[in-house]
């Protein structure tokens, strides 16, 4: 796993994160309501927001925009979370990272960052909300962590294999386009040589019986002057030249003939 792994999130683990983002904005906005801590909590969630979105929109693009991403995203979570009064929705915050660090980071980086989220939760809830009722929390939150993580595992998983399959797919239709063009190369081959055959026996024998042919025949227009009584027995001589060379051609254009079919 190198670079990003081409994306953050894919586009519902996104949603997911804007509307995490959005929910604690809303809380924040009803807490803190008439509070001097409104301004900046909104700030600070616009911030995350903002952050969020070069994200989405820089993953893709750079290679270091990572190593500057989480740390400053965390430090805008933990900044918010320790806002007092406490509020214990911003804590929420931490599951789309837990995400997110799965997808930009090798398994063993990734597994480090949310380990370290979760120690961070943990602490956050448990001095805001007591240890009780703070690791009650924590337990809930990285439980729904946990599940999704998960979940984006298995999609990972899914659409690795597909792929898979898909370039698999593609090589068996390579080979069989491979093997298709062999076996015309073999056909186009084995037809030449067939045709090398015909002419080598179409030399060795008809055109030697029509050679003989021709020979008889000047004989014999010499013996009609010269002693035509030896005349009969060289027409005797072509009428067995013509029908071994006629059974020659016959059996020459049997063999190029195509087998008969079924």
């Amino acid at each position: 796993m190198t670079g990003l792994r081409r994306s953050f999130s894919p586009r519902g683990t996104a949603l997911f994160g804007f509307l995490v983002i959005g929910v604690v904005a809303l809380r924040a906005l009803l807490f803190y309501q008439g509070q001097a801590r409104l301004a900046i909590a909104l700030v600070l969630v616009g911030a995350h927001g903002l952050v969020y979105v070069l994200a989405l929109l820089l993953a893709g693009r750079s290679r270091w925009f990572r190593w500057l991403y989480f740390p400053l995203q965390t430090a805008l979570v933990l900044a918010l979370t320790n806002l007092r009064p406490f509020l214990d929705a911003s804590s929420i915050l931490y599951i789309p990272l837990f995400l997110q660090a799965l997808r930009a980071f090798s398994r063993p980086v990734a597994v480090a960052w949310m380990v370290l989220y979760a120690v961070l939760l943990s602490a956050t809830l448990a001095l805001g909300m007591g240890w009780t009722a703070g690791l009650s929390l924590g337990l809930l939150i990285l439980a729904g962590s946990a599940f999704l993580v998960s979940d984006d595992l298995l999609t990972v998983r899914r659409q690795a294999d597909q792929a898979e399959s898909e370039a698999l797919l593609t090589e068996i239709q390579q080979a069989h386009d491979r093997l298709q063009m062999h076996a015309t190369q073999a056909e186009m081959l084995a037809a030449a040589r067939e045709r090398n055959r015909l002419a080598r026996e179409l030399h060795d024998s008809v055109s030697q019986m029509v050679f003989g042919i021709t020979l008889t025949s000047q004989s014999t227009r010499l013996l009609l002057e010269r002693d035509p009584a030896r005349v009969p027995g060289q027409f005797d001589r072509l009428e067995a030249l013509t029908a071994s060379a006629l059974g020659q051609l016959r059996s020459l254009i049997a063999q190029l003939r195509p087998p008969a079919t079924a």
